[in-house]
């Protein structure tokens, strides 16, 4: 019983059977669970995101859409649904959408609030496989933690006391199994949820001080010197600035010292979320990361109160970013090294373009569930722009690794002219060969030109010689092909023209797929250079992406 065995089950969930949860199941760890149930909660924590009402509705009408897929449920009880992917399970029992119900402000909404959670206290008070894993279980704390305003009478009622029992019990459950230690894992969440109870719970306050501590040297750990999270998400970036502004909310309207540390993350990851933002304002495409509603990377910022511009680069984190006139370029470069456990998508090399709101060249983007056959297809070097050898993905150098075995990045500019120089061994191990690109952006931001450079440091293995350079095009633009064939035009939205010019022998047009939100799935091309190396000769491929005059 090492390993989870994981087959379909009725009832919605899948079965599991670890060890732990055999142990955690047992009714012997249950009764450790018992704890005197608190008549009120002193505080609510606050939570900044922003609530939606008409979700709300929709899911008080029994339409039930998490992770991307949707789910219409007539009985308006979604615990039991069948068919769903567990990454849909975990987004509804993680309880984020409480907010949308506070949104909405009505009576209905609080009363219908309070029957899904008493018909979840009913399935799922007692331990459950993934239902009460870390991650969910912690953010099912925060939401009933900040929502618990929102949802307790303001009398003794049967609702309060099973609410407040049943948070106990997670709550007690939470600060055990974070005893055990899982490095490479953001914990963020989990210390979160424990401080939110030191606070909330009247006898637990004497707690807040150790939670804190913890929640700092986890600060410490997943955010970098430079800003940028270990997960290299920017998606995450967002997500967990939102969070620290919520705990330093929270500590302020509780009278608590805000520890120098919280304060300290957000005026570093405020300017890299600014560094990862498109010119509509939306993140970009990487490691899994979504670019998020419109506005809401700018509302978020808003309430940070730290004014830092975006950085050029990321050292530690391994991005560039190029900006010239209004256009902007990001690439993950890999510089820094990554740790095994840190690893996400094989995007080496890879960045996206745009100009102005519009953008050109992206990467695939992502889904809520990385273990999915589409998350891996997503994760895949081949899902980026950037070189790839015949569906092997690239590899990134390991965190701490010497010079040499490091990704190496040279930055010019003059006179608002920008170039990067770059090298990496991301398949020197697998395929034999160094790739180098050189960018160059130039002051007006009308022309990027680029260099692959593909240097064989020895015969590639036998079935490992072909290369394809790819650059895959945001759906919302018209490609075509001029007349000779040899150049790619592309119209945008706005009706702005740019055209990709290559001296390449092999061009090619090929279908791609976007998936830049939840559930997305949106078809697109990209423009594919191919080649093979027959020796050891270095192959060096020009191309250049420029504006066409009006």
């Amino acid at each position: 019983m090492s390993k989870a065995a994981i087959t379909p089950a009725k009832g919605g969930l899948p079965s599991r059977r670890l060890i732990s949860d055999v142990i955690y199941a047992s009714g012997a760890y249950q009764a450790l669970l018992k704890s005197r149930v608190p008549k009120r909660l002193t505080h609510s924590p606050i939570d900044i995101f922003p609530g939606n009402g008409e979700r709300a509705d929709n899911i008080y009408q029994g339409h039930f859409e998490f992770a991307g897929f949707s789910l219409e449920q007539s009985n308006q009880e979604p615990w039991d649904a069948e068919g769903m992917p567990l990454a849909w399970h975990k987004e509804l029992h993680e309880f984020a959408w409480l907010r949308d119900f506070s949104a909405n402000g009505t009576e209905a909404a609080r009363r219908h609030s309070r029957a899904l959670i008493l018909s979840w206290i009913e399935k799922f008070d007692a331990y459950r496989p993934y239902v009460w894993d870390e991650f969910v279980i912690a953010r099912r704390l925060v939401a009933w933690f900040c929502y618990s305003r929102f949802l307790l009478e303001k009398e003794e009622s049967e609702f309060n006391f099973r609410f407040l029992r049943s948070l106990r019990r997670q709550y007690v459950h939470l600060s055990r199994i974070t005893k055990n230690k899982e490095l490479g894992v953001d914990r963020v969440t989990s210390w979160q949820a424990l401080l939110y109870g030191a606070l909330s719970f009247p006898d637990m306050g004497k707690n807040s001080g150790k939670y804190l501590a913890s929640l700092e040297t986890e600060l410490n750990r997943v955010v970098l010197a430079d800003g940028c999270h270990i997960s290299r998400n920017p998606e995450r970036h967002l997500l967990l600035l939102g969070d620290l502004i919520g705990i330093r909310n929270t500590l302020m309207a509780a009278n608590e010292m805000v520890p120098v540390a919280i304060n300290n993350a957000i005026d570093r990851l405020a300017p890299a979320i600014r560094f990862f933002q498109h010119g509509d304002g939306r993140l970009a495409l990487f490691n899994g990361g979504l670019k998020l509603p419109e506005g809401y990377c700018d509302n978020i910022l808003s309430l940070s109160d730290a004014t830092g511009r975006a950085p050029q680069r990321f050292p530690q984190g391994g991005f560039e970013r190029m900006k010239a006139g209004r256009a902007l370029l990001i690439l993950e470069s890999g510089e820094g090294g990554r740790r095994t456990d840190e690893l996400s998508h094989a995007g080496l090399m890879g960045f996206e373009f745009s100009y102005g709101r519009e953008r050109l060249i992206v990467n695939c983007g992502g889904v809520r569930d990385p273990e999915s056959a589409w998350g891996k297809a997503l994760a895949a070097t081949a899902a980026h722009s950037t070189l790839g050898f015949d569906n092997i993905n690239a590899v990134f150098p390991p965190r701490n690794t010497s010079a040499e075995e490091q990704s190496k990045v040279i930055r010019n500019e003059d006179d608002g002219n920008v170039w990067l120089d770059l090298e990496s061994n991301g398949y020197l191990e697998t395929v034999g060969v160094l790739h180098r690109r050189r960018l160059y952006l130039d002051a007006s931001g009308l022309a990027l030109r680029g260099e692959d450079q593909i240097i064989p440091e020895r015969m590639p293995p036998s079935g490992r010689s072909h290369f394809s350079l790819r650059f895959h095009l945001h759906p919302d633009l018209s490609i075509s092909r001029s007349a000779s064939g040899k150049n790619i035009l592309i119209r945008t939205a706005s009706g702005t023209g740019w055209k990709f010019l290559t001296a390449a022998p092999r061009l090619s047009l090929e279908e791609s797929v976007y998936c830049s939100e939840p559930g997305e799935r949106r078809h697109n091309q990209q423009i594919v250079i191919t080649g093979q190396l027959i020796d050891q000769e270095p192959i060096l491929i020009k191309w250049a992406l420029t504006r066409l005059s009006d």
